[in-house]
């Protein structure tokens, strides 16, 4: 019997991404197209998408401070 060998592309089970495993064709066909792997040596099969990066908050997203009010001048002795 042949084995396929992947390249994990997600943790699974005991083994992390980037690791190389091999696997009867049957496996390595369901963790390949569940995204968990690819065939090493193979680009990564088109349907999958890849990882979106987070996005960061716009310049205006700042969260609000409290800003200094004329309330300070009230407490000035005349």
């Amino acid at each position: 019997m042949s084995k396929t060998i992947i390249t994990f592309t997600k943790n699974w089970r005991g083994y992390a991404a980037g690791e190389i495993a091999g696997f009867d064709e049957a496996t390595a066909n369901v963790l390949i197209e569940s995204g968990y792997a690819e065939e090493l040596g193979k680009k990564p099969n088109k349907s999958s998408k890849p990882a979106k990066p987070a996005t960061k908050p716009a310049k205006d997203d700042k969260p609000e401070t409290p800003q200094a009010t004329d309330d300070a001048a009230d407490d000035e002795k005349p």
